[in-house]
């Protein structure tokens, strides 16, 4: 793990600082959340990355318990002195986590994670080992196809909607997803998608929107009930085995 350590506490930093173009995302994030909760089963929910942390508050707030694997030791060091008891951290990379004594979880919960790691299917395939018969992964992922990322090609920002903007960069993204390819992952790690939509339609960069009011990102958000996926800066699928 010690090849990782610095970027992974480096991106961890992004989280926590919360200077105000990551404060944008993270209310997005929020609305986004509330959309998904709904196909969260629980009562053990695995998260995939602690991030800023408000997964698991909500995820707490409705089941009392959430387990939280990442590589990071300042994050979960940040959760614990957040959620004490009600949470138990794993200090792991997900391609080398394993549950302690076999435990399963019914849903594992994988937001904005498939874009930073190595291998894409080899997490999902993983994630295949740690849930319950019944249970499901819930993904999101930025979306390359979204419509401020089209707008930022129209204007010579960049080449293609799938380049990496300095944001990419900062946060550490891998690669940026469109529909067809995270289609493709998930099928090739052996599952099938039981719901998919997409989450936000972002109009400008975080930078440009640091000023919109919440009222207004929320509507954002909920106006991407009515439009396609492929045009939003999020995808979201809810997964589970091929059986």
């Amino acid at each position: 793990m010690s090849k990782y350590t610095d970027k992974l506490e480096k991106i961890a930093n992004v989280h926590l600082e919360k200077h105000p173009a990551h404060i944008v995302d993270s209310t997005a994030l929020a609305f986004d959340r509330e959309k998904m909760l709904v196909h969260v089963k629980g009562p053990t929910i695995l998260e995939l990355g602690y991030g800023d942390g408000d997964w698991t508050t909500r995820l707490i707030e409705l089941f009392g318990k959430s387990y939280v694997v990442d590589a990071s030791e300042k994050l979960l060091k940040h959760a614990v002195e957040t959620h004490g008891m009600k949470v138990t951290v794993f200090h792991s990379l997900f391609e080398e986590f394993t549950p302690p004594m076999g435990m399963k979880f019914n849903t594992i919960v994988a937001t904005h994670i498939l874009e930073h790691v190595d291998d894409t299917i080899r997490v999902l395939k993983r994630c295949k080992e740690w849930i319950t018969p019944d249970g499901v992964v819930i993904i999101i992922v930025p979306n390359a196809t979204s419509l401020h990322r089209q707008l930022a090609v129209m204007m010579g920002i960049q080449k293609t909607v799938y380049d990496f903007s300095p944001r990419d960069h900062e946060v550490g993204h891998q690669r940026v997803y469109d529909l067809p390819a995270l289609r493709r992952d998930v099928a090739l790690a052996g599952f099938e998608i039981t719901y998919e939509r997409g989450l936000f339609l972002k109009i400008l960069p975080n930078s440009m929107m640091t000023e919109f009011p919440n009222a207004l990102i929320k509507a954002l958000v909920d106006i991407s009930d009515q439009l396609p996926a492929d045009l939003m800066a999020n995808l979201a699928l809810v997964i589970k085995p091929i059986v």
